[in-house]
């Protein structure tokens, strides 16, 4: 540990300029810099006391132990359980009655299912197992387990997306009694792979924010610590996933909102490369730049569903190849790993986001040590400056991206859902804040300051400088991930933080959603429990359409580190063994005049202290 803590530094990337600001604008940005690093000096103190003081308005549940998971066929990976099906080992409405008693159990608790189907889910489940047990299914083509791979699973689907029968509110009190009259094509396509959908699970309010909760359907809790978030906006899909009421779900990501909660409850979750999969039927759908940003996703307990799943899940025209066995060679992947985002008091923005936690970067160490020592990859540790930019950066390309306003959205309701977010009227958010105060309004305090902030317009010259710098970040990465190369990054600076906290810590965000504007694939890896019993975790991220390499390498680290944690088992600490033997492996700044000397597959290359 001690040898690695000593690493040499070199960094991927130019300094950035100062953003132009007026003296006033500059006053105020470091008064608030100033809180912040208050803040972080007192940070043990005062977040306790921020603990506190949320605690009055988090939900209260009054649970020591969660519900035990009482049949092995809840810990099944979903393609086992097709394959349990299709061999008539068990049934389609055994398998979905065990998932709904579960739910019925444990969503009292973590509040994770919304809306349920179930009565459509046992009919779909007795129709699938009499086609079987005629034999009807045995020799057509189109029900073989590649066409098929999660026939007769139960899934459960996020809020937001479509599906036939039941509401998309999207946390919306104004939506309430909004009835979907079609599926979203991902829903369809998990139906033709066989899948039955069980039901709908929390979101952020209109989804986005990193918490999931909304004056709809209320809080949804942690299955490792109810007085934990799930993150957000996919935190319903995730929560559900890991406390086995449902094996793998879909999810949306546009900042983070896949991988996010994937981390907090300790499952996977892949974002994918912009295109793979098709975006259409959600509400708040996604338009101009939001489709290149935004990606549908899966969410999974085990990592052998993610790719069957995005198989599935992907347009007919997909660029990526998934007809060939997922098998690579890992002895031949480069390995890069950034262990933070540069932070830093005096230099970028990255003093809005928290430091990363001492646990974490060991939990990434551990994976890094583990792919060079027991896979002989080719590993580089960098860092690379520019993404300490992340947050601004992610926030100008959201501000450029031509979607309507978020403020507009917030005023769709039945009367007007006919009409598309550029027709919507925008609703008054200073307005909405003072009816917050006086407990009037309709909305989370969290969606009010939102649509406050985006009316504060970006400076010209700010936006344009940070256009650039976030192209590029993206050239950069691009270079960096050519070939067979992954990127390692934390999922989050911390781990699950207790309830309303993200209101003090809102831009932790930040290291997810950067990646969502270079435009990469992710795969968010669970990594076992911290000293607390909370999910540690890791992204993998590859280059543009690399998605099956990302999931390769989640699946190698399931094998080593043992993937999603039984919630039960928590309190049966994870605790890691002392590192023997780490290698020195040097960090390495790169630039875009340093990028052609920065070449992972060389094992030679010029350092500095």
């Amino acid at each position: 540990m001690e040898q690695n803590s000593n690493m040499q530094s070199e960094n991927i990337g130019r300094k950035p300029k100062k953003l132009p600001m007026s003296w006033f604008r500059r006053i105020i940005v470091w008064s608030i810099m100033y809180l912040i690093v208050v803040n972080k000096l007192l940070r043990g103190f005062i977040y306790t006391g921020l603990e506190w003081i949320t605690s009055w308005f988090a939900p209260k549940k009054g649970i020591t132990h969660f519900p035990h998971i009482h049949s092995d066929l809840l810990k099944l990976p979903g393609v086992k359980i097709a394959r349990l099906i299709r061999n008539q080992e068990i049934t389609s409405t055994e398998i979905t009655n065990l998932y709904i008693d579960r739910i019925v159990e444990v969503n009292p608790i973590v509040n994770a299912i919304v809306q349920t189907a179930f009565a459509k889910a046992l009919d779909e489940a007795r129709r699938i197992d009499e086609a079987i047990a005629s034999g009807a299914l045995e020799n057509d083509p189109n029900y073989s387990e590649n066409k098929k791979p999660f026939l007769g699973v139960p899934y459960t689907c996020k809020e937001i997306i479509f599906v036939r029968g039941l509401s998309a509110t999207s946390g919306l009190r104004s939506r309430i009694g909004h009835v979907c009259k079609e599926d979203a094509v991902v829903v369809s396509k998990m139906r033709d792979a066989g899948a039955v959908c069980i039901g709908l699970t929390n979101t952020s309010e209109l989804a986005m924010w990193w918490e999931s909760h909304n004056k709809v359907y209320g809080y949804t809790c942690n299955p490792y610590d109810v007085r934990c978030i799930v993150g957000g906006s996919s935190g319903g899909e995730a929560a559900a996933v890991s406390s086995a009421c449902s094996v793998i779900g879909i999810g949306s990501d546009i900042g983070g909102s896949i991988r996010m909660p994937a981390f907090f409850t300790g499952v996977f979750g892949h974002k994918c490369s912009p295109g793979i999969v098709p975006n259409d039927g959600q509400f708040p759908p996604a338009t101009g730049g939001g489709v290149y940003f935004l990606s549908l996703g899966p969410i999974c307990r085990y990592a052998i569903d993610l790719e069957p799943m995005l198989r599935v899940m992907a347009n007919v025209n997909s660029p990526i190849d998934f007809s060939a066995p997922l098998n690579y060679d890992l002895s031949k992947i480069n390995v890069i790993s950034v262990e933070d985002d540069g932070w830093s008091f005096f230099d970028g923005w990255s003093i809005f986001t928290s430091p990363v936690d001492p646990e974490l970067k060991l939990a990434q160490r551990r994976v890094v040590n583990f792919l060079e020592s027991s896979c002989h990859c080719h590993v580089r540790k960098a860092m690379i400056p520019l993404l300490r930019y992340s947050l601004p950066i992610w926030m100008a390309h959201m501000t450029n991206s031509g979607m309507p306003h978020f403020s507009q959205y917030l005023s769709a309701n039945l009367e007007n859902q006919h009409l598309s977010g550029y027709e919507l009227p925008r609703k008054n958010c200073y307005w909405e804040f003072l009816k917050m105060l006086v407990g009037r309004s309709d909305h989370c305090a969290y969606t009010i300051i939102t649509g406050m902030v985006e009316c504060i317009p970006m400076a010209k010259a700010s936006l344009d400088q940070l256009l650039a710098m976030g192209e590029e970040l993206k050239a950069l990465v691009h270079q960096l991930l050519k070939g067979d190369t992954v990127l390692i990054y934390p999922s989050h600076p911390m781990t699950a933080p207790r309830h309303n906290m993200p209101c003090y810590t809102g831009f932790n965000f930040a290291y997810t959603a950067i990646w969502n504007i270079i435009g990469v694939p992710v795969t968010q890896v669970p990594l076992g429990l911290d000293k607390n019993g909370l999910p540690l975790g890791i992204q993998i991220i590859g280059g543009v359409n690399k998605d099956r390499l990302t999931l390769a390498v989640a699946r190698e680290l399931e094998e080593a580190f043992g993937g999603w944690v039984d919630p039960t088992e928590r309190y049966k600490m994870y605790r890691y063994e002392p590192i023997r033997g780490l290698t020195t492996t040097p960090t390495i700044e790169v630039s875009a005049t340093t990028i052609h000397d920065f070449n992972p597959s060389e094992s030679s290359m010029s350092t500095t202290e």
